[in-house]
């Protein structure tokens, strides 16, 4: 048997580095890619249950060649086997390689058998122990694992002499030092002080505050206290300590282990400092980096899924805009037909009609004549189009004055008086103003008390670059409870018998201020009046 390489396995990135090994071995015997595969996880199913076993493990590389058949070897020899965990590996790996022992200590082999014809002699194996030597890192971890094994063997010279052990941890491009039970450095080498900006003094009386990000003091203060990490083998932790020089706080990985003699267990420690802050910076990127891949692409789908509902919602609202225009002009024909008839029958053959068939002629006309209404509101709806709006500079006084005169016989018949204030001109739709002014007015009109004149206010106030008209009258009233349903269609707060009206005014006035980017609201105490709002960018963005 001619061993090759060892690695520890101690965590997960040990398993990383198993692999990468046991693939890198099977390559140089000429195996194919899915050849190598195949050994690399047999080696790791049985190397990851030593790491899952936290008791610690060696992976050992080696050839075997005798005569007849040669073969790629990974031994794995725990220092406190336990078989129940291993066994579990070991069913998996055992199918995948070409055989196996297991020895009474626990040990595992897995052999692996390469073709007879490639030659391996003595040459071509110092060579392939010359390539796993030497071979470069693949991530800071395994560049911090081989200095840790340095670190090591270093250690076990340096119990002799304290001269020779000062000289090699100078030398080495690592902040070394060494602690007692209390948490009090012995020892420092040059690269903690020259880093530091401290002596071996001033670290030990500021606890290491003036070094330690405050963020991490913590957890550094409890890596200090010996009987918190009594019976570790190694500690490790990540902490950000000040360059004296730049004045930067940087990632390093510390890491803590416990100086044991050959005749008794010390409480002394030795430690290390290992910059990692490009790494933490490149992890840290490559987090920020999925993170904000992940946001955009729910952003895209979100964004994707909402244009289809715009695009159902827009076709939704053509077809019932196209649908609400043609059901109205259609259902005007038969209307106007009614209501000229039972006007024809109630001229010509009144006498000749009882009194119960006089009730019903009316009856036929009052309802054609609500019909009619709603016709002409369910038109006048389906009208109000976003497309057909045309913006132009209208003085609101003129507006009011025509809505007033449309609403000529109303308000002498009720003895209205309505009251208009100086009015800005606005930039808006003329045609929809107009009636947007003669619905609310109208309104008011329509909600009046029956023993008091009407008496309707119009004013304005501008404020944060919106215009705010104010209709104000002292009609019934309504209570601010049923407010929601006011501008919804077809609702209404009182019977037909009551007050007339189709319940499409206030739901018009709302479509035309939203159409205008603006808002409409009303206030109201029952018997004492109502005042409306609707509130419009003076410049709106068109």
């Amino acid at each position: 048997m001619h061993e090759l390489a060892r690695v520890t396995l101690e965590n997960e990135m040990d398993l990383i580095l198993a692999h990468k090994r046991s693939m890198k071995l099977a390559e140089l015997a000429g195996l194919s890619l899915s050849a190598q595969t195949t050994f690399a996880t047999a080696v790791s199913e049985v190397s990851r249950n030593a790491i899952d076993s936290g008791k610690g493990g060696c992976l050992i590389l080696s050839v075997e060649s005798d005569m007849r058949d040669k073969y790629i070897v990974a031994g794995l020899k725990n220092e406190l086997p336990d078989k129940t965990n291993t066994r579990e590996g070991l069913e998996h790996a055992k199918k995948l390689v070409n055989k196996y022992k297991v020895s009474t200590d626990g040990s595992i082999e897995l052999f692996y058998n390469i073709s007879p014809a490639f030659r391996i002699d003595i040459q071509k194996l110092d060579e392939w122990r010359s390539l796993f030597r030497n071979e470069p890192p693949i991530s800071p971890y395994e560049e911090l694992k081989r200095k840790n094994e340095q670190l090591q063997e270093l250690s076990e010279r340096v119990k002799k002499s304290e001269d020779q052990y000062k000289v090699l941890t100078n030398s080495l491009p690592l902040m070394i030092f060494s602690l007692d039970d209390q948490g009090q450095l012995l020892y420092a080498n040059e690269w903690l002080l020259q880093y530091a900006g401290h002596n071996l003094n001033s670290l030990n009386n500021s606890k290491w505050k003036n070094v330690v990000h405050e963020e991490d003091y913590h957890s550094f203060c409890l890596l200090l206290q010996n009987n918190i990490t009594k019976g570790a083998t190694t500690i490790k932790i990540q902490v950000r300590l000040l360059n004296k020089n730049s004045g930067d706080y940087l990632w390093h990985q510390i890491s803590l282990t416990p100086l044991n003699t050959e005749k008794e267990e010390s409480n002394t420690r030795i430690g290390y400092m290992v910059d990692i802050h490009a790494q933490k910076t490149i992890e840290e990127t490559l987090k920020d980096n999925y993170e904000l891949k992940q946001a955009e692409k729910k952003l895209k789908d979100n964004q994707r899924i909402l244009e289809q509902y715009i695009e159902e919602l827009n076709r939704s609202n053509l077809e019932l805009q196209q649908f609400a225009f043609v059901a109205s002009h259609d259902l005007q024909e038969p209307v106007r037909k009614l209501l000229f008839y039972s006007d024809y029958l109630l001229s010509k053959y009144q006498s000749s009609f009882d009194e119960k068939s006089l009730h019903f002629l009316n009856s036929i006309q009052g309802a054609s004549r609500r019909m009619r209404y709603l016709i002409q509101d369910l038109l006048l709806f389906s009208q109000i189009n976003k497309e057909q709006i045309q913006f132009q500079e209208v003085d609101l006084n003129t507006v009011a004055s025509d809505a007033c005169q449309d609403l000529e016989m109303v308000i002498e018949e009720k003895k209205a008086a309505v009251h208009i204030r100086e009015l800005p001109r606005l930039y808006c739709d003329e045609r929809m103003m107009r009636q947007l002014f003669g619905n609310i007015i109208s309104n008011s009109l329509k909600y009046s008390k029956e023993a008091q004149a009407p008496e309707v206010s119009i004013s304005y106030k501008q404020e944060n670059g919106h215009i705010e008209l104010i209709f104000k009258d002292n009609g019934i009233g309504f209570d601010e409870k049923y407010l929601p349903k006011m501008f919804t269609l077809f609702q209404r707060l009182h019977t037909r018998q009551a007050y007339e009206g189709t319940g499409l005014g206030l739901a018009i006035c709302r479509k035309i201020v939203e159409m205008h980017q603006g808002k409409i609201w009303a206030t109201s105490e029952e018997g004492i009046g109502a005042t409306f709002f609707v509130s419009l960018p003076a410049h709106p963005v068109i």
